[in-house]
């Protein structure tokens, strides 16, 4: 009650006072806000004394963009959903705005949508062009093809934002248009200042009354950006985005980021682990030949447990966990202007794993991974210092995907490793700085990947996303970033990759298709290597030493016995040569000593 006469001021500034001076109109633009934000009814009688960069053409709108600062700080606070991302350096001129991601937000209070578009780089303010291109299934005849790169796209509808910034806002060609008006090059021939728009960041925001565009609540799109005056690119560049307002949301595939987060850095709060302390390394078992196991991001907490009882005697284990894993602190995140490439995280743990083998002692010993980061770690291990390692073992570990180059817009030439790293940069800053942790979880592997064992496969998928977002994105992109590819050719450190061979029921199935590609295929191009042994386990899923317990262990036995016998041998010959090169006796290199020593 006590607000009663500063509310009756504040109507009167903002409705009654003259348009006269300057200072009177920012009076009124913040008692608007004040009004607005504590929600007091309102009568927009004398609207005119409100502008923003165009005029609107209705009363219902008008409001939505008297009501524009308040929109915009609740517009920053919201949940956007991607609909297209978009490759880097695609566009015509490179001086200009390169799209990189499209996404949107619905108000079904005031029935707008809201449409981001982010570029690489930062939009010129001053001057550029957007037109999101619309498909609302308006007969053939009422349509046309798309004038840029996505030549194929027929639309009915256009939004045209080509504007240069002015004192008063946005002038331009602002507006909603048709096929006829677009051939006509009368391209907002329908509605005309319609729209908001606004600068944030690194994207451009677009406001629009839904029933401006169409009246059904499903349609197709594509956006383009440019200058005001000259196109330059197309997102997406083949086909076309579906938006359903209609639709429910999805449980599997969301596509939601959340712009108020940034998953690049740790809170405030969070403690790491010192760049002088080593991660946990647990040592159990009382056997003779040394195994290094590491687990990965996907594998669980227990992973090794049930492999480490029925192996205690044959093996003396270390378990090194990578940090940031099972409840462990992190290392220090990496700056953000940082590259993936460098694979900070990931070569610390190539260190920690060295430091290991020299404070043990440990000859030679074999390493196992579960999976990312571990897998990456044995592998550069191996390819880079196969003098301290006696051999590898990969456990439903996926070798790096096929990158197609962004210069060839068939999709099929391969990227060269800067091509990946410098995609891998981008897209980090797109979508996993802000992506939410159900977006995460409804696009990361499902239960039925881990085991045949449901249950326990949805006991190791919660332990495996109860590992904080932050670290689980830094290990993935360092593994996105990792191609080791034209490196396992050259080998010379003995490799065993145990692959889950799944079953054809599992494979038959569209949803499971691509885990043949990842586990399976891609090893398939090192298998001319002679180091290099592929093992199919069948029907296995991913926890293979679960699921097919005898038969891993009886693989991973023969390996590492074959492992401990040619480091016998080669220790042997060795100590022959010394003890020949001390006494003076004639040096006698046998072919079997030139054959092992090789390993």
């Amino acid at each position: 009650m006590g607000h009663r006469p500063v509310l009756a001021f504040l109507r009167m500034v903002v409705l009654e006072r003259p348009k006269g001076q300057m200072n009177h109109l920012l009076m009124r633009d913040l008692a608007l806000i004040v009004l607005l934000t504590l929600a007091i009814p309102m009568h927009f009688d004398s609207m005119s004394l409100i502008k923003t960069g165009a005029q609107a053409r209705s009363e219902t709108f008008l409001r939505s963009v008297a009501l524009g600062n308040r929109s915009q700080a609740s517009a920053r606070d919201q949940i956007w959903t991607v609909l297209a991302n978009d490759t880097k350096g695609d566009g015509r001129d490179p001086s200009l705005a390169d799209a990189a991601q499209l996404s949107y937000r619905y108000d079904s209070t005031q029935d707008e949508l809201w449409f981001r578009v982010t570029l690489y780089g930062t939009p010129n303010e001053r001057v550029f062009g957007v037109n999101i291109a619309f498909d609302t299934g308006a007969d053939e005849s009422a349509k046309m093809n798309w004038w840029g790169a996505n030549k194929d796209f027929r639309f009915d509808r256009l939004l045209t934002v080509w504007v240069t910034k002015a004192d008063s806002g946005y002038q331009g060609t602002i507006g909603v248009g048709d096929a006829v008006g677009a051939k006509a090059k009368n391209f907002n021939n329908l509605l005309q200042n319609n729209l908001q728009i606004r600068i944030e960041g690194d994207s451009i925001i677009i406001g629009v009354k839904r029933t401006d565009i169409s009246d059904k609540m499903k349609m197709n799109l594509i956006a383009a950006v440019g200058s005001n005056q000259r196109w330059n690119d197309d997102i997406p560049n083949l086909r076309s985005a579906t938006l359903d307002l209609t639709a429910p949301r999805p449980s599997r595939g969301l596509r939601e980021l959340d712009l108020s987060r940034n998953n690049l850095h740790f809170p405030s709060q969070y403690k790491t682990l010192a760049e002088n302390r080593p991660p946990r390394i647990v040592k159990t078992g009382s056997g003779h030949q040394v195994l290094i196991l590491i687990p990965g991001v996907y594998s669980g907490h227990d992973t090794f447990a049930r492999f480490i009882a029925r192996n205690q005697s044959r093996y003396k284990f270390y378990i090194v966990t990578p940090p940031g894993l099972d409840g462990t602190p992190a290392r220090s995140m990496p700056p953000e202007n940082s590259s993936y490439g460098e694979l900070n995280w990931t070569r610390r743990l190539e260190r920690d794993v060295l430091d290991l083998i020299r404070k043990e002692k440990l000859i030679r010993p074999v390493l196992l991974a579960h999976g990312s980061p571990g897998s990456i770690v044995v592998d550069e291990l191996a390819i880079r210092h196969p003098e301290a390692i006696g051999g590898v073992i990969d456990v439903a570990s996926m070798p790096a995907r096929f990158f197609p180059s962004p210069k060839d817009p068939t999709g099929k030439m391969s990227g060269t490793p800067d091509e990946r790293v410098e995609f891998v940069n981008a897209f980090a800053q797109k979508w996993f700085k802000y992506v939410t942790n159900e977006t995460w979880e409804s696009n990361n592997y499902p239960v039925e990947m881990f085991t045949n064992d449901l249950g326990r496969g949805e006991q190791v998928r919660q332990q495996s996303e109860a590992t904080p977002l932050e670290v689980k994105i830094r290990y993935l992109c360092e593994s996105m970033a990792s191609d080791l590819t034209s490196d396992y050719g050259n080998l010379t450190t003995p490799l065993l990759a145990l692959i889950p061979g799944f079953n054809d029921k599992f494979l038959a199935d569209p949803a499971n298709s691509s885990y043949k590609i990842v586990f399976q295929d891609r090893w398939q191009a090192f298998s001319k290597n002679p180091k290099v042994q592929l093992v199919v386990i069948p029907d296995a899923r991913a926890l293979i030493l679960d699921d097919q317990p005898k038969l891993a262990d009886d693989v991973i036995a023969a390996f590492t016995t074959r492992i401990g016998y040619l480091r016998a041998h080669v220790e042997y010959i060795r100590t022959r040569v010394n003890f020949q090169e001390a006494s003076n006796e004639p040096e006698t290199e046998t072919p079997v000593l030139q054959s092992w020593l090789s390993h």
